[in-house]
């Protein structure tokens, strides 16, 4: 799996999602984590990088996201990044970026 390798969740994230999956890479500058979930038949992944000493270090690299997407989520589903309104825009950890399964047809850009 390209250094990708399964972990055990923590207790409080088994406690949350005790469906979850999650998978890490050691990278030059520290860990990519993955948690992969399907709730209520929606797939849902999140990536997140954290420097060698276990801080949120940067923002996952576009080619970072898009290997672990073809990875770990099936190929015929949609999965986008969104930005919601600023109303319910939610920042819980602050080098995470989350892919959601996209229903319906999907978005024909720049075809």
């Amino acid at each position: 799996m390209t250094g990708w390798k399964r972990v055990k969740p923590n207790k409080r994230l088994a406690e949350l999602m005790p469906n979850a999956r999650i998978f890490e890479r050691y990278v030059h500058d520290g860990r990519l984590d993955v948690i992969l979930s399907i709730d209520d038949g929606d797939w849902h992944m999140s990536i997140s990088h954290k420097f060698p000493d276990g801080r949120p270090g940067r923002y996952p690299s576009w080619d970072e996201i898009f290997q672990a997407r073809y990875l770990f989520c099936p190929a015929d589903k949609n999965m986008v990044m969104m930005l919601p309104p600023q109303e319910e825009y939610v920042n819980i950890h602050e080098t995470t970026f989350h892919l959601w399964e996209l229903h319906g047809t999907p978005l024909n850009i720049g075809g």
